[in-house]
């Protein structure tokens, strides 16, 4: 079927529109495949040129099948299919006069040719599919010395916090994904280390259909290089920068016929420094009472190495076996100093306080993988399975010391969590006829986690574990215009708390069941709308029911709540897309409706440190929360050299819900989340490319300010810089990035209540700047492709 963005690869030179209108169209079509692997090749380019000209007359690009549809008229032709490392082959064909099927077609590879071939056009920074967009990691000129987390906010509707937390369209529930699995590398703390050169690409999907988790309202989909030409190729980065930080990467690719290796390895060693402010105000009866300021130095030394490695199996042409193997290994040496002062309410110091808190943190992961794919005789039916076991140990020492020990107490404690995790995941896609197609599948998540936290004169332990059996079918129809997809997911979930020191033994079941539907019409090949549902199901995870405090400051800290309930979430959304030579654009309009949603509440404990009142923050289940807006997303190709990617996200909560509980003092505190905010975010992503002098690249992006019912959080606006040069005749490159260009990344927050008014200010205290070389070595930069976003174009063959 034509893609229904296939105008961006269609070029109508214009002795076309000289013609006749009343010239009749016929419609070429057939399907690509590597002659090796037999496997279908995505947007491979077939190209119809006028005997005996160069120009284009027609054109098109294989979809995800390797299938191609494109209307041409009738006329005498020459006609062309060409691949990324693939000979190119002329078709036999010369006359069109009537519906053509040109069957299957292979490609050969052809290395030697490769690095002959000079750069004619190449992909957009920024592509879109039927459903997902893919952000070309190889196009982003800070790439090298990046981290995954760095490259995604780079991303337009993407946002990741100091924290690393992911949100997409200002929402989280984000399933990260490597290689489309889950993996020790989509945590967290791994994409703050996993380097950005070692991706090919990034899919991102805001509406995942019923292969994907329950609980995941979008889905990133990182997908790690691995080489396609034979032979052995690989590259080497070295970086270095302000505030010592040095590292290196180093990738590897052996492919042969029957085999291919391949290697990521990663060693980093870096120091983040942040500092903190807060000023406090305290009340009662209206009446101030008292002032506690506080600044806080966070110093972070961390070091860390993480290696893939891999080899594929081609057993036969249809049959292939993948096994590798993520290591993990990190280290940080934390130290934060924070000062106190604490006044009455005519402002005269009353107390101070110098708190260090030291931590030594390790962590060791080991993950090994298996997956297997076979294709069928018959055309797309496809079995793929893999399996997963991972190894995951947490472990941090913990020493806080304090020089007013009259009211303040020193602590020392340790805490250690294991985490082992078995993944078995199965799919069956069976074609129906050329239109339709139904999947049904299996995947088994099992999760067993221990957590140990020990202190001088006592010890807790608990044992979580959590066991999800799920189903999932979908079928798929899909004609020249009309695309749907409806999908269903089961999933019967059990949840088990052992809390060894209080003798307590938990278990909860969940059997849900997940619906997904979408529908999409194609006006024309440069215009579609798509609609679609999804409800999700989500489960309350470690950090949020663990029952340690865990302290801000002597008077702030957070606890979870092991009562936590699961919450249902029903999300809705409409796509409008236009694809032109020149511009795109995208147009989303979105609803959710939170059920229990997980609501964060601050309140007075009811002890006091010196006149004043110590806060903790825990979550509950409370009331639900309609979050809509509209997500716009547009990328402009000015000329050759400049092309600009801007988004806009706009959205609206509306919370309802009320709570209550009494205090240590036996004080009623009562909490009104009857609320509605309105916030939004501006990006604007900029890249210059003068070929063989320089390349430039700005990520401007702004915040508006969010407020809530007990908080504001300000807005702000920050800039990342990158600048890259091409040397060796393209076999190296020097690029040099500055992360937050005037250091205005920060979080500027107010938050209040009747009886406290708080001011809270956390930032880095240093831009990043970081200086990396790359070497390739046969590796090929010189990509042979063909630019269809402008006319008259005389490729290179």
């Amino acid at each position: 079927m034509r893609r229904f963005f296939l105008a961006l690869f269609i070029c109508t030179p214009l002795l076309i529109f000289s013609q006749k209108n009343n010239n009749p169209h016929y419609t070429i079509s057939g399907k690509i495949i590597d002659a090796s692997t037999q496997l279908p090749i995505e947007d491979a380019t077939v190209i119809f040129k006028t005997i005996n000209s160069e120009e284009i007359d027609f054109g098109g690009i294989t979809n995800q099948k390797g299938k191609f549809s494109i209307d041409v008229k009738k006329g005498i032709y020459n006609v062309y299919v060409e691949f990324l490392s693939y000979q190119t082959k002329r078709l036999e064909i010369s006359s069109v006069t009537r519906n053509i099927n040109l069957g299957v077609i292979s490609l050969e590879i052809d290395t030697e040719y490769l690095n002959e071939i000079e750069i004619i056009g190449e992909k957009r920074t920024l592509e879109f599919k039927r459903n997902k967009v893919i952000y070309n990691v190889d196009k982003d000129i800070s790439t090298a010395g990046s981290t995954v987390t760095d490259i995604l906010n780079n991303i337009p509707s993407i946002s990741v916090d100091p924290d690393g937390q992911i949100s997409v369209q200002g929402q989280g529930l984000v399933q990260v994904l490597i290689n489309g699995k889950t993996s020790l590398l989509s945590k967290a703390e791994a994409l703050k280390t996993l380097p950005a050169g070692s991706i090919e690409h990034i899919e991102v999907i805001t509406n995942p259909g019923a292969k994907y988790k329950a609980s995941a309202l979008s889905v990133i989909n990182i997908i790690l290089k691995k080489g396609k030409d034979e032979g052995l190729n690989g590259s080497i980065t070295a970086t270095g920068g302000y505030k010592d930080y040095f590292g290196g990467l180093i990738t590897l690719n052996n492919k042969t016929k029957n085999l291919n290796f391949f290697t990521n390895a990663n060693y980093y060693n870096r120091n983040i420094v942040e500092i903190s402010k807060s000023e406090n105000e305290y009340f009662r009866n209206g009446i101030t009472t008292s002032f506690l300021n506080e600044n806080s130095d966070f110093d972070s030394k961390g070091k860390g190495f993480y290696t893939t490695i891999g080899v594929d199996f081609y057993f036969t042409k249809k049959a292939t076996l993948t096994t590798s193997i993520n290591y993990q290994n990190l280290e940080n040496k934390n130290n934060t100093l924070t000062e106190s002062y604490i006044f009455d309410e005519s402002k005269i110091l009353t107390n101070s306080n110098n708190r260090v808190h030291d931590e030594n943190f390790n962590n060791e992961s080991a993950e090994f993988i298996l997956d297997f794919t076979l294709d069928f005789s018959k055309e797309g039916r496809q079995l793929a399975t893999y399996i997963s076991h991972l190894k995951d140990t947490d472990a941090s020492s913990v020493a806080i010391k304090n020089n007013n020990t009259s009211i303040y107490l020193d602590e020392n404690y340790f805490q250690k969590d294991k985490l082992k995790n078995t993944i078995a995941y199965l799919e069956f896609i069976n074609p129906i006829n050329e239109k339709s197609a139904y999947t049904i599948g299996y995947d088994g998540d099992f999760k067993n986690i221990s957590f140990l936290y020990s202190e001088l004169l006592s010890e807790t332990t608990i044992e979580q574990s959590t066991n999800v059996n799920a189903a999932f079918f979908d079928y798929t129809y899909e004609n020249k215009s009309f695309f749907f997809n409806v999908g269903l997911r089961a999933e019967f979930a059990e949840l088990k708390l052992n809390y060894s020191d209080e003798n307590i033994n938990q278990i909860t079941q969940f059997n849900d069941i997940s619906p997904s539907i979408s529908l999409s019409y194609s006006f024309s090949d440069i215009t579609s709308i798509t609609g679609s549902f999804k409800r999700l199901i989500i489960r309350p995870y470690y950090s949020r029911l663990q029952p340690f405090e865990q302290k801000y400051s002597e008077t702030s800290s957070y606890i979870g709540n092991p009562n936590l309930e699961q919450i249902y979430l029903d999300k809705s959304s409409i796509l409008l897309n236009f694809y032109g030579n020149k511009i795109t654009f995208s147009s989303e309009l979105f609803f959710s409706r939170y059920n229990d949603y997980w609501q964060d509440v601050t309140y007075e404990t009811g002890v006091q440190l010196d006149g004043v009142n110590k806060i903790i923050t825990t979550p509950v289940n409370l009331g639900k929360l309609d979050y809509y807006g509209v997500n716009l997303t547009s990328t402009l190709k000015v000329s050759k050299i400049v092309n600009f990617i801007g988004n806009i996200s706009l959205f609206n909560y509306d919370q309802s819900g009320t709570f209550e509980t009494v205090n240590s003092a036996n004080q009623t505190i009562v909490l009104d989340y009857n609320y509605a905010s309105f916030n939004g975010e501006f990006g604007l992503f900029t890249q210059l490319k003068i070929p063989t002098v320089f390349n430039f690249q700005t990520n401007v992006k702004h915040f508006l300010i969010a407020e809530g019912p007990y908080s504001t959080r300000k807005a702000y606006t920050y800039a990342n810089v990158a600048i890259s040069k091409d040397i060796f005749d393209k076999e190296a490159t020097l690029t040099l990035t500055v992360d937050d260009l005037f250091n205005s990344r920060k979080t500027d927050r107010d938050r209040f209540d009747t009886n406290y008014f708080s001011k809270s200010l956390i930032k880095k205290k240093y831009r990043t700047i970081l200086f990396s070389f790359t070497y390739r070595f046969n590796q090929s930069k010189k990509d042979r492709k063909i630019d269809f976003y402008k006319k008259n174009i005389k490729p290179k063959f």
